[in-house]
Formats: C-alpha cells, sequence, structure tokens
C-alpha cells in the first residue's frame, strides 16, 4: 500500500473549520493497536471496522468471542459493549455510519429488511466481509486523504456514502443482509421517516406530527435511535445548513436569519457564537478574505 503524502496547502484555514472532522467521534479514522492491547469500548454510533493489517478478537456483549483477520471487515452496531483486544499489531480504518444508510437512491437499508423476511437469512451473529479490490482501491484512497490531513466532515460524508454504494454494486443481496443484521430493524424505518419530514418542521412537536406519533412517545424513539434528543440534533442539523448559507450563498445575514426563523439579529449572532465560535459576520468576513486571497494567488 502507498501513501503519498501531498502538501495541504489550507492546513491552517482547514484545522479551524466549523466542519473539521478532528474531534472525539469522526466519522471516518485511522487507528493503530499494539499487540496485546485491550480496549473496553461502549459503541454510539454504529461502525465499520476494516482491518488493514494484524489480526484482533472481538467480545461482542455475551456472545462467543469473533477473530477478526486481516483483509476483512466487520459492522459493530450503535449501542453495543464489547472488549478488542490485538492479538497481533493491527491497523484498522473506521467509518461511522449516520442514521440514513441509503446504499443508492433506490436502495435503501430498509429493502434489506424486507428481503430477508423472505429469504430468512440467519442474522443472529456479526459477519465479517473480504475486502474486495474495489473496497482495497477505496481504502488507500482514505489513508492518502487522512494522512496528508484532509478531515472535512462534509468530505467524509461523501465518502462514506461512496463506501455504501461499492457496497451495494460489489455484494450480493445475501452477504448484505448477514453483514447488516445488527441494524436491520424497525429503528431503521424511523430514521428514513425523520430524514424524509425533518426540514419541514420548525420545532419538535411539528417533527412529531408529521410523522404521526405522541411528543412524548416521539422524543423516547428519537433518543433511542439517533442517541441524542430531537432539538439538539435539529439544532445541529439546522448549523450546517446555515453555515453553508453564510460561507457559499450571496444572501444578506438578515435573509438568512429571517429565513431560518430567528426573532432578532441579535438572535441569530448568540446562536452563531454558540455553534462556530464567532458572529456570522466574522465568518462571512473570514470567508470572504479566503476567496480574495485565492484570487490573488491566481494570478
Amino acid at each position: 500500500m502507498i501513501i503519498i503524502k501531498d502538501e495541504l496547502f489550507f492546513n491552517e484555514e482547514h484545522r479551524n473549520c466549523f466542519l473539521y472532522d478532528g474531534g472525539e467521534d469522526p466519522i471516518i479514522s485511522y487507528v493503530t493497536r499494539a499487540k496485546g492491547e485491550t480496549i473496553y469500548i461502549n459503541e454510539k454510533h454504529s461502525r465499520i471496522f476494516f482491518l488493514i493489517k494484524g489480526r484482533i478478537k472481538f467480545t461482542y456483549m455475551t456472545k462467543t468471542p469473533i477473530v477478526f483477520k486481516e483483509g476483512t471487515f466487520i459492522l459493530l452496531p450503535r449501542g453495543c459493549k464489547y472488549v478488542m483486544c490485538a492479538e497481533e499489531d493491527a491497523s484498522l480504518v473506521i467509518v461511522r455510519l449516520h442514521h440514513r444508510i441509503n446504499f443508492c437512491n433506490h436502495f435503501p437499508l430498509e429493502m434489506l429488511f424486507e428481503l430477508n423476511e423472505e429469504l430468512k437469512i440467519n442474522t443472529s451473529t456479526l459477519t465479517p466481509l473480504q475486502i474486495k479490490t474495489m473496497i482495497s482501491i477505496y481504502l488507500d484512497n482514505l489513508l492518502t486523504t487522512i494522512a496528508s490531513g484532509l478531515k472535512c466532515s462534509h468530505l467524509h460524508e461523501i465518502r462514506q456514502r461512496e463506501l455504501l454504494y461499492y457496497l451495494r454494486a460489489y455484494y450480493s443481496k445475501a452477504e448484505l443482509i448477514a453483514f447488516f443484521a445488527p441494524i436491520l430493524n424497525e429503528d431503521s424505518t424511523f430514521a428514513e421517516l425523520i430524514y424524509q419530514h425533518y426540514e419541514a418542521a420548525n420545532s419538535v412537536a411539528e417533527l412529531a406530527d408529521l410523522t404521526h406519533y405522541s411528543l412524548s412517545g416521539f422524543k423516547k424513539r428519537f433518543v433511542r435511535v439517533f442517541g441524542i434528543s430531537p432539538h439538539a440534533w435539529m439544532k445541529k442539523e439546522q448549523a450546517k445548513k446555515i453555515h453553508y448559507e453564510i460561507n457559499c450563498t450571496q444572501k444578506s445575514l438578515k435573509e438568512i436569519a429571517s429565513e431560518y426563523n430567528f426573532y432578532s439579529m441579535s438572535h441569530f449572532n448568540i446562536f452563531c457564537n454558540k455553534m462556530y465560535g464567532v458572529s456570522p459576520s466574522v465568518l462571512r468576513k473570514h470567508t470572504m478574505c479566503i476567496v480574495s486571497m485565492d484570487k490573488t494567488s491566481d494570478k
């Protein structure tokens, strides 16, 4: 495996960006574990583990330990407790899965759940899959961008969708059912329902109404499926959209504040300072300076 570490020209700017995926829970990460190292983990998100090198033993909840071999990948579901012990020096690429999993526009995760109602494939154990040629190429590219320091959450979300498309293209439906078995349940349908309706809702109560749940029942199920409150989740989604509006459109800050139902510019400033660490005017000014510098460098 050859990793080319090209120079990243906007390194400092990138690390300070709101979308920098370098926190405690990145969408995509590369980790190493020394022989004999044991780690106890309680997952908040479902993740796919690709074992690039080495050998690892997983003890998943109270089930029989699974030996995870080099050249394979495995899915560990949200909420599971497990022990990971490296039987050899190991390196892994880890991809966190969001709650909306679409293999392509015509094949959401729910279709596997419905398909297995007919196929009746045994889904009682965690099932590793072999890393095929296209997945290996995909992982090489991921490692190259990670090595260069490029860790944009927007890029990582694109790469996550790319991975799901490759799984759809290069693995059979039976393999996918067995692999995704730990998260094939009615909760995936609920998550899809949320993504279909949340943009039309201005509050948690409105979203509960659009999905035909009582408010109390909605909140309980939402926390069980997404791991955070619906209010906190909607704020995060709103923050992503507003960040785009400020950085990538010509709309005035007053227009943006109005479109997202802030009752005053002061309220909008408080929101931006809390979510991005700066006011909306500072955020836009910083973006304009970067664009100006880029244009100057092109001359």
